[in-house]
């Protein structure tokens, strides 16, 4: 089995809440997708969640951000038994509405670039592989939380 860490990154952005997403250019059949990936062997959750965050999109000096949910998953296109750690991270800085990243790193998908936007938590479209199937628990952690 392996370790795949996913991270729901909220801003608040004209009081309201958003999430981080992003999207293959050189892939759109990919599908929209939250940053994450592998945890390398050895690896701690937090160190790789940082790890891919930095990869995926550039962004670093992120908070650790607290566990949400956690599940085994079998990958519908890679067959591929995963366990999936789902992190909320609640950030404070303004970053701009969109962006492309290049990515790197070791996986699949060093050198494709992918373009980050941000929705409404109360909105976010379908995402890939079922990135999705927590966001009611970020829905419900997030009303716990004032807004900042």
């Amino acid at each position: 089995m392996v370790d795949k860490v996913l991270a729901y990154i909220l801003s608040n952005r004209n009081n309201t809440y958003h999430m981080l997403i992003h999207e293959h250019m050189d892939f759109p059949e990919a599908g929209l997708q939250i940053p994450g990936g592998t945890v390398d062997p050895g690896e701690n959750l937090l160190t790789a969640l940082h790890r891919e965050i930095f990869e995926e999109s550039g962004l670093r000096d992120l908070p650790d951000g607290e566990l949400v949910a956690s599940a085994p998953f079998l990958h519908p296109d890679k067959h591929e038994l995963q366990h999936r750690y789902f992190f909320l991270i609640l950030i404070k800085q303004q970053l701009p509405d969109a962006w492309n990243h290049r990515v790197f790193g070791n996986g699949a998908d060093n050198g494709l670039v992918f373009r980050h936007r941000w929705y409404d938590i109360q909105s976010v479209p379908p995402l890939a592989a079922s990135q999705d199937q927590f966001l009611h628990v970020v829905r419900e952690t997030i009303q716990a939380h004032p807004r900042s």
